[in-house]
């Protein structure tokens, strides 16, 4: 009886670590789960589909961005919608060879927060906080990196937590990170950074460099210098901007402002300046556009919100729109998926020929969900 007693306490001994090595579903997303290779080759043509990914998607953030490393065949989603309970710092990926969500490391606790004595935010881990990215993250396929640019200028909880510490060092710098995928590892750059708080920012394929962009100046930045560069250059005033890039001309294209712009403009890096492109007919306004670049037909792809209001559209509805280098828009006469206002999540894969477009399914739903179209003229 006593050896029996003795195996009943090993066995529940034994449980007790064998779930104690569990990860959190929060945090591995049951990524055991098989999750074979999709198939991009025969999806259809010239209409929106939405395609089943696999584990747990990453929760949809009105004003978090995505960043595509094509070539790795991944999108990286940063950002948190930090006005109330929401400060998420995790970097969520998504493998395009076979849909699979995962997600590289636990959310830092807000008692990891702190600001440096430069006035920089970080974490204890050396993470950025949690904070609205916007446009502000993007890959540099040269040294494998993605670089976010911005300042935590709506964490009120945090802040609010280091001035009753009497720990807050005010004002906040906007500060500039480079985080490595393989190793999953942040590094903050020590470097004056421009304030892209709402802004746009891109990486520039034939420069080899980032352009950010706040509608009165433009900034390069070379991450082999870890140096910004400012240019007196303006398109139209005002934030929310996202910027793409056009790989027939060499050029940024930028849609939308907070004042719900329609205006298309271009930009060069040789001239530093922005132009205003006419076009007789605009299409509908936006704000924080849904916006892709098809670089292998070399049109611009638009999801706009069919709403008054595109910061906000409840209703979800949203049209397609179809911008080519004659200088004009096409409404396209297709089902569109739904778009909830502001979405700096739309991504164009070369590889795959398709736009990627990651959004809720409804107002009640809090996780993303895929939506593909590819283009043929």
């Amino acid at each position: 009886m006593e050896h029996f007693h003795v195996l009943r306490i090993l066995a529940v001994l034994i449980w007790i670590v064998s779930f104690s090595l569990q990860p959190s579903a929060g945090y591995a997303f049951k990524q055991n789960k098989p999750c074979p290779p999709f198939d991009w080759e025969h999806l259809p043509a010239n209409q929106w589909v939405q395609v089943t990914t696999c584990n747990q998607s990453a929760p949809k953030v009105f004003h978090g961005a995505s960043a595509l490393a094509s070539e790795k065949r991944t999108v990286f989603f940063f950002g948190a919608d930090t006005h109330e309970k929401e400060y998420d710092n995790s970097v969520y990926r998504l493998n395009l060879t076979n849909l699979r969500w995962s997600k590289d490391y636990h959310a830092d606790s807000l008692d990891n927060y702190r600001v440096t004595p430069q006035g920089y935010p970080v974490t204890s881990t050396n993470r950025p906080w949690a904070m609205h990215t916007f446009d502000g993250w993007d890959y540099d396929p040269i040294h494998n990196l993605l670089v976010l640019v911005g300042t935590p200028k709506h964490a009120a909880r945090p802040i609010q937590r280091l001035k009753n510490k009497k720990t807050f060092k005010d004002p906040i710098q906007p500060t500039t990170w480079h985080y490595a995928p393989e190793t999953q590892t942040w590094k903050l750059i020590s470097t004056p950074t421009p304030n892209l708080f709402a802004g746009g920012l891109v990486w520039d394929q034939k420069r080899k460099q980032f352009i950010g962009h706040d509608g009165q100046h433009t900034y390069h930045y070379a991450p082999q210098d870890e140096t910004w560069r400012t240019y007196l250059s303006s398109s139209v005033a005002g934030y929310h901007l996202r910027l793409v890039y056009d790989t027939l001309t060499h050029s940024i294209l930028s849609l939308g402002n907070n004042k719900n712009s329609h205006e298309l403009w271009s930009y060069t890096a040789p001239s530093s300046q922005w132009r205003k492109i006419n076009v007789p007919h605009p299409p509908l306004p936006a704000n924080g556009a849904a916006i892709a670049y098809n670089s292998r037909h070399h049109v611009l792809v638009y999801i706009a919100n069919h709403s008054p209001t595109p910061y906000s559209n409840p209703s979800g509805k949203s049209v397609t729109f179809i911008y080519s280098h004659q200088h004009h828009w096409v409404r396209l006469p297709i089902k569109s998926p739904p778009l909830f206002g502001m979405n700096y999540l739309t991504q164009y894969d070369p590889v795959s020929d398709v736009v990627l477009h990651f959004e809720k399914t409804g107002t009640s739903h809090k996780h993303m969900a895929l939506w593909v179209f590819r283009y043929r003229p």
